[in-house]
């Protein structure tokens, strides 16, 4: 006989569930999915087949054989009436020989006599010479009162000899101050000979103005340029020393 401490005890070690079910339910689980595999793919592989042999049966087609007396032309693209047809001659007229025609005999101009470059020269006002990079230019001689502006090239034979030359005046501010040097004046030579203008190139302070009242006062033999007086700028120094 069992006491109700004896049930107690015996629910207590029994599994909870059906344990049975629960051994053979993973192998029908397995079992199921290899079924209804095999099951799809036999549905796919008949349709498959199916769509293979439809495709490889052979498809009537219906021909229609017209007689070649029914055939007609086919329409014209356009309803515009086609052009005549222009008819081409085929018959050529033979060239005709070409005639001659004298015609009288053109006079011819008269000897002319062809200068030599020293005639051109002679004749010629202007003349040609070099410049500082060897090219040619040409230079017009000068007029009675035409004196070149400062900077300009003039072309010369000979170029200025001085004549009379004038010693500057030492200013007394400037030796008392013990300034010295040498003073560039730029002078045009008229062509008379004298100097017409003046210009420092090369400055020396509180000796400049000794030095441009010396050489105006210059008297120079002109310029020759074809035997002929030119005016033309020169460079003058006039160097100050106080020993």
């Amino acid at each position: 006989m069992t006491t109700p401490h004896d049930h107690v005890s015996l629910f207590e070690f029994m599994p909870y569930g059906a344990p049975e079910l629960k051994e053979v339910a993973k192998k029908y689980m397995v079992r199921a999915i290899l079924v209804s595999s095999a099951a799809w793919i036999a549905v796919y592989g008949l349709g498959f087949g199916g769509s293979l042999l439809l495709a490889r049966q052979p498809k009537e087609t219906s021909v229609v054989i017209v007689p070649y007396r029914e055939i007609s032309a086919p329409p014209p693209l356009s309803n515009e009436t086609p052009p005549p047809q222009v008819a081409v001659a085929t018959t050529v007229a033979a060239p005709a020989a070409a005639i001659p025609v004298p015609v009288p005999d053109a006079e011819a101009p008269m000897e002319q006599t062809i200068k030599s470059q020293e005639e051109i020269a002679a004749a010629t006002p202007s003349m040609t010479a070099q410049d500082d990079k060897g090219a040619s230019i040409i230079i017009a001689p000068q007029s009675d009162d035409e004196l070149p502006k400062y900077g300009e090239y003039v072309y010369y034979d000979e170029m200025p000899e001085l004549i009379t030359k004038v010693v500057p005046l030492y200013p007394d501010i400037a030796r008392e101050a013990g300034v010295d040097g040498t003073v560039m004046v730029q002078a045009l030579v008229g062509k008379d000979g004298r100097v017409k203008d003046t210009r420092v190139v090369k400055s020396v302070p509180m000796l400049d103005a000794a030095a441009i009242t010396a050489v105006r006062q210059f008297v120079f033999k002109p310029a020759l340029s074809n035997n002929k007086p030119v005016a033309v700028w020169v460079a003058v120094p006039l160097n100050f020393g106080l020993h």
